[in-house]
């Protein structure tokens, strides 16, 4: 009966895991971001993409310089625009040197962090020239923030994978809007995400009660049967 117990508890713990999971649609090598209120995806960046019945829908220097949002399902209204330089979508990424921004006006109440996702081939830095950089501004200031780099994977420039996180939460300000300013060298880049992530409350949530409520109520059980 107690190994029975125990299923039950692991059982109900996987269940609750599976419905966390979810296979990231931006792109294969992205993360799901946890704690997620808001995100915005950017795929195919080229003149070959397609819509999701398959029909065709090129991205367009036009449409990159005068902003274009999210076309991954779920994206919010962020824009990504091309600032100076000479990116244009060509056919399997947007190639060229200059300055994107990813700007977007609605902001979670709750936001504490914001994390950003891009595979980009840094052909520049893979020569000896400067790497990219990223930096973070909000409510329309001049800040130039700088994220943090959680993880970088090197494929020798086929789709390099690179992760940055900013911490919000020592902003006492009320962040209405932010911009990410990426500049790069000579590059290719395939695909972008940026998840704005709730602030972590230290208050367990409802359902984080009722797994340890269902766990004491296991590990009561088996005791009570051990005793007896």
């Amino acid at each position: 009966m107690k190994a029975k117990y125990l299923s039950i508890v692991i059982g109900a713990s996987l269940f609750a895991i599976a419905g966390l999971a979810q296979a990231n649609s931006t792109y294969s090598s992205f993360a799901d971001v946890a704690n997620s209120v808001s995100f915005d995806g950017w795929n195919q960046l080229n003149r070959s993409r397609v819509d999701s019945n398959n029909v065709p829908n090129p991205l367009t220097a036009e449409q990159l310089a005068a902003g274009t949002a999210g076309n991954v399902a779920g994206s919010g209204d962020a824009l990504l625009k091309l600032v100076t330089g000479s990116y244009y979508p060509a056919g399997f990424g947007l190639y060229g040197d200059g300055n994107l921004t990813f700007t977007d006006n609605t902001v979670a109440s709750n936001i504490g962090s914001l994390v950003f996702q891009g595979i980009v081939n840094d052909f520049n830095a893979s020569f000896g020239g400067e790497a990219y950089t990223i930096t973070l501004s909000y409510n329309g200031g001049s800040q130039a923030i700088a994220g943090s780099l959680l993880n970088f994977t090197s494929t020798n420039t086929v789709d390099d994978y690179y992760r940055y996180s900013w911490d919000l939460s020592g902003v006492t300000t009320p962040i209405t809007s932010y911009t990410l300013n990426f500049s790069a060298g000579f590059s290719q880049a395939l695909a972008f995400q940026v998840d704005q992530v709730a602030a972590v409350s230290s208050v367990p949530e409802a359902d984080s009660y009722a797994m340890m409520l269902l766990g004491l109520g296991v590990m009561g059980a088996v005791a009570r049967r051990r005793s007896k």
